[in-house]
């Protein structure tokens, strides 16, 4: 089949050969080849780079009427039947592989342009960058796409034809000009072009700087397909966020972050976080020696398997010439990379801060940002990430607050104000000090209780405002006056008062 290639006035500048051959005993599946012939005046075979702009379209000659649409697809094969059936419909020589290279300039002036995707990855990336080469036209064309129902894999707008009842018979390489049913034809496609006429997807409509960043508009935002994250552990562990875990030394961060992580990787409840189902877990620690975290683990999970891998880094078991990345640097992102590919994780622990970031000063800001940026990253990738930090001298996480700037969720772990020193269980506050997506009642405090129950670590733990319950006991047992409460809890005797009075509301205190 040759499709020869025209000017708006007529003139041939060259032609594309398209050769068929049946490539099985299946005479429905055909190989093709295409060959090119725009070199000497198109009498050779060839595609010259200073062809002139106007001899890369194919059916510019049919587009006539600037108030009509202008049908756009990827392929002479398409564009061809359309025209025989009286459609203004062009394409540009050499596909997908060539359309960046294509001028769109003889396209400027129109008012309406419809593409025509294939069904398939290279025919919307061939639309993509057409809509971005048309955005570009002085003239701003409208721009619309039609998604033709029920295509096959690859399918494109011939087996959208050859399904219609009139094109039984059809031969896709045949003209449609004469065909008895043309008039029919014509009406059912027109109709099928109005029903799933629709916005080009928001996606393609950024505005990209020659740095590569990009803008979108707030209207086409609102309309982008983002996949909505899951919550790996209700409700304070979503896909894809970023979050901290900070407290003193000796509070039990590892025992708590350890338990979040047996909970992702099985899939199972912890302090009343509850993970919908098992998904890999990777646990870099840079502090622990081996063989207490393997005491920690038989204690947490009672020696059973996970339901999903829980991958752990210790550095007790890396060769003595081994460092432990420092994510400070690119040659550590680079390592902890290569970690994470080799067990695709969808939630990362890095225990702790100090231990992977060497490079630079805690209290500099700058020393953050590659950090930062590498974390950015592993967001897009659809991974969760928890940092354990320590707290410095007045509770608050050690160093420069810019590290909170990207954080979904800082959570903070302390002792209980009643808690007693080398008397008492492992007794843990659990406050949130940051949390963009959570409500009040999301954020209540947890106060947690650890015990070794017959060589097994168990967990117990209460919701609520804490302060305020253990508060309320005092008031009752009239042990203590107002002032001495106040004192106790580090508030103002006017926040007892008003304590008092919601006990009293609350029929807390008769």
């Amino acid at each position: 089949m040759k499709y020869r290639y025209a000017l708006k006035n007529g003139q041939v500048v060259g032609h594309v050969d398209r050769i068929e051959s049946d490539s099985s005993s299946d005479q429905t599946k055909r190989t093709k080849k295409t060959i090119p012939y725009f070199a000497n005046g198109g009498n050779d075979a060839g595609l010259p780079d200073d062809l002139p702009v106007t001899h890369y379209w194919y059916g510019m000659e049919t587009v006539l009427d600037v108030n009509k649409p202008v049908y756009l697809v990827e392929g002479e094969k398409c564009a061809y039947a359309l025209q025989t059936l009286g459609f203004q419909c062009v394409t540009t020589v050499g596909g997908c592989g060539r359309i960046k290279k294509i001028d769109f300039s003889p396209l400027e002036g129109m008012k309406h342009i419809v593409l025509l995707p294939d069904n398939d990855e290279s025919g919307e990336k061939y639309m993509k960058i057409a809509h971005y080469r048309l955005s570009k036209l002085q003239s701003k064309p409208q721009v619309k796409v039609v998604r033709l129902p029920d295509l096959p894999e690859k399918g494109d707008i011939c087996d959208y034809l050859a399904c219609l009842p009139e094109l039984s018979e059809w031969d896709e390489l045949q003209s449609l000009k004469e065909h008895s049913e043309k008039e029919v034809v014509c009406e059912s496609l027109n109709g099928a072009f109005e029903k799933y006429l629709e916005d080009v997807p928001a996606e393609w409509t950024f505005k990209v700087s020659k740095s590569k960043h990009k803008l979108i508009t707030s209207n086409n935002l609102l309309r982008m397909n983002i996949k909505k994250r899951s919550v790996l552990l209700t409700p304070w562990l979503a896909e894809g966020s970023i979050n901290m875990v900070f407290a003193d030394r000796g509070i039990g961060k590892t025992f708590f972050c350890l338990s979040c992580a047996v909970a992702v990787a099985n899939g199972e409840s912890f302090l009343g976080f509850k993970a919908s189902k098992a998904v890999p877990v990777l646990y870099l620690d840079g502090e622990m020696q081996a063989s207490a975290m393997q005491e920690r683990l038989t204690q947490l999970t009672e020696g059973k398997l996970t339901k999903a891998d829980l991958s752990i880094y210790t550095p007790d078991c890396q060769d003595l010439t081994d460092h432990i990345p420092d994510i400070g640097t690119p040659k550590g992102r680079e390592e902890i990379n290569e970690l994470i590919s080799l067990v695709d994780p969808k939630v990362i622990f890095l225990d702790n801060i100090s231990t992977f970031v060497r490079t630079g000063s805690e209290n500099e800001s700058d020393s953050w940002a590659p950090v930062q940026e590498w974390a950015v990253q592993m967001r897009k990738q659809g991974r969760a990430l928890v940092f354990v930090h320590h707290a410095n001298k007045e509770g608050k996480q050690r160093g420069s607050h810019k590290k909170e700037d990207v954080m979904d969720l800082v959570m903070q772990l302390c002792r209980p104000d009643d808690y007693l020193q080398g008397t008492d269980a492992t007794r843990i506050c659990v406050r949130y000090t940051k949390a963009r997506h959570l409500n009040a009642e999301e954020t209540q405090e947890i106060e947690a209780t650890l015990k070794d129950v017959d060589g097994k670590l168990q967990w117990t733990w209460q919701a609520g405002d804490l302060t305020f319950q253990r508060a309320v006991e005092m008031i009752k047992s009239g042990d203590m006056s107002m002032s001495e409460i106040a004192d106790e809890f580090g508030v103002s005797k006017s926040t007892i008062h008003r304590w008092k009075q919601r006990a009293i509301k609350e029929n807390k205190i008769n």
